[in-house]
């Protein structure tokens, strides 16, 4: 088993960071997600709480001895959750990937907050939780510890994405009014 733990603090208030999670993708750095799909959408009627599900197509950028040995195909899906709390300005993500479940698991949890200290920024919590039940324990870690510097690498193309869209870059390409 493997743990990563990520903190950040984004220079966007909370209510601006909120209204961009559902917007994360696409963007120009994370390039290995091709696709985004709603699967539901509600709002509780008593809480307010936001609650979105999502199915995330991404391209395998699995090490090629684990892609040859495994015969692995070339894209794989995760499972998201979302509860965006309107009252406390706060989130929770969960994401668990659907594809590959049998040679490793990851198991994600952010949370994105006010700052305690600056209620004006954002700060951003991310713990995964990376487990392989292969059978052979050497092949296993070897599997635990690809998965983790995978993850790693994608928290910073994470991290430079969501940054974009916080910035504006996925409003850039919509077509402006013109006053006539």
């Amino acid at each position: 088993m493997k743990v990563f733990e990520n903190d950040i603090t984004f220079d966007f208030s909370p209510i601006q960071t909120l209204s961009a999670l559902h917007r994360k993708y696409p963007n120009p750095f994370a390039t290995h997600v091709y696709s985004v799909d709603t699967i539901d959408r509600s709002i509780d009627p008593d809480t307010g709480i936001l609650r979105s599900e999502r199915l995330i197509g991404v391209q395998q950028g699995a090490p090629k001895w684990i892609t040859k040995l495994f015969h692995l195909p070339p894209t794989a899906y995760v499972r998201e959750v979302v509860f965006v709390d309107p009252s406390n300005t706060s989130a929770t993500m969960m994401s668990v990937n659907l594809s590959l479940a049998q040679y490793v698991s990851c198991l994600e949890l952010i949370n994105y907050l006010p700052s305690p200290s600056n209620p004006s920024v954002t700060e951003f919590k991310q713990r995964a939780l990376l487990i392989s039940g292969f059978p052979t324990r050497m092949i296993a870690r070897r599997i635990e510890q690809a998965s983790l510097d995978r993850f790693k690498s994608n928290a910073g193309i994470g991290k430079k994405g969501f940054e974009w869209v916080l910035q504006g870059g996925d409003q850039a390409s919509l077509p402006r009014p013109t006053l006539d």
